[in-house]
């Protein structure tokens, strides 16, 4: 399985670096837009991707649904074996990348439900049963 990160400015390229610094291995790429070079830069980044990835599985993580990085790689979903995900955070990609060969999309579901359950407002949890050793 392969996963591009695509986003606007240098989310996706930090994000991806992120990855790489947990794990050293080629499972995450980068596309973004930029001001520079704006949805068409990413669309050609994509497809150039794409086309090296020919029968694999791909999931395609972008920044949020309604922007201009999602839709651009939107019709990257007729491609056979692709996923779009929109809203990617890092837990998400770490699941991502701790799978085992091809995934479904109702195991995709799943790690979405978690990772979106790593989102909390720290402020509301409790922590007075935290011992003097987690301080």
């Amino acid at each position: 399985m392969k996963i591009l990160l695509v986003s606007h400015g240098k989310f996706a390229e930090g994000l991806c670096d992120t990855m790489k610094n947990f794990f050293d291995d080629d499972h995450f790429y980068f596309a973004s837009v930029t001001q520079e070079y704006g949805s068409d830069g990413l669309k050609q980044a994509a497809e150039q991707y794409l086309s090296q990835w020919e029968g694999e599985q791909v999931v395609i993580c972008s920044d949020m649904m309604g922007g201009s990085a999602n839709q651009t790689v939107f019709p990257f979903l007729s491609r056979p074996n692709t996923f779009l995900v929109a809203g990617m955070n890092l837990p998400l990609l770490m699941q991502l990348h701790l799978e085992d060969g091809d995934i479904t999309a109702d195991s995709l579901r799943e790690m979405i439900q978690e990772a979106q359950a790593e989102i909390v407002l720290v402020n509301d949890q409790d922590f007075s049963r935290m011992d003097e050793d987690d301080e």
